[in-house]
């Protein structure tokens, strides 16, 4: 964790370091929002999705792929490897996850909590226009990924939010960014076509695909 001192991780938008007033301040908001969507969620949100890698989806209706690496700075590497392996452990969730026409997707629905206790690491991550670590860090890559293939695919983006803070050559550059936080800012999607989702990562990229059949 002594590379939560780098410059590059925690150099704000606005260079002015949050005080700690307004860290306890940000993190008491953070936990009225997630009882408040636990409360909704429980009510009538979304359902877990299951999977299902039978036959007759083989036509892309929306894909995505993006490289792991960002780039080769020192102070990088480890920030870099837990991402890496967080987006490897929400990926074995995702994939082979059947979306029937007519149901919501959800991302944290379907991906529960980015806890150290689930094998999720310390990974770069933007909160408060810093970049931080952050166990389960660089999930944002994913959720842009499913975001992008579900506009392909023609889906109704149901709930999407956009980053604060825009990293040049990022898919927030391009307006086709959907960052998340447990659990109160979501990804959610409604399938117009049954949809079969295939997540995996290879040596140097992303891999999200929606087929139909």
């Amino acid at each position: 964790m002594s590379l939560s001192t780098a410059k590059p991780y925690l150099q704000p938008a606005n260079d002015t370091v949050p005080t700690r007033a307004a860290t306890l301040l940000f993190r008491a908001k953070v936990t009225a929002h997630q009882a408040k969507r636990l409360l909704r969620d429980w009510r009538s949100g979304p359902a877990r999705l299951a999977k299902d890698f039978g036959d007759g989806f083989a036509a892309f209706a929306g894909q995505s792929r993006t490289a792991l690496w960002s780039d080769g700075l020192a102070q990088e590497r480890l920030l870099q490897l837990g991402k890496v392996q967080n987006l490897r452990r929400a990926a074995a969730a995702l994939d082979g996850v059947l979306i029937p026409k007519g149901q919501v997707f959800s991302f944290w629905k379907q991906i529960g909590r980015a806890s150290a206790g689930r094998g999720y690491v310390p990974g770069r991550m933007l909160q408060q226009g810093c970049m931080v670590p952050a166990v389960g860090g660089g999930l944002c890559q994913l959720s842009n990924a499913l975001y992008d293939a579900a506009l392909q695919a023609g889906c109704e983006i149901v709930e999407r939010h956009a980053h604060s803070r825009v990293v040049p050559g990022s898919q927030a550059a391009l307006g086709r960014d959907a960052t998340v936080a447990w659990n109160y800012v979501d990804l959610r999607f409604r399938a117009n076509r049954d949809l079969l989702l295939r997540t995996r990562l290879d040596k140097t990229d992303l891999h999200v695909e929606l087929l139909r059949r």
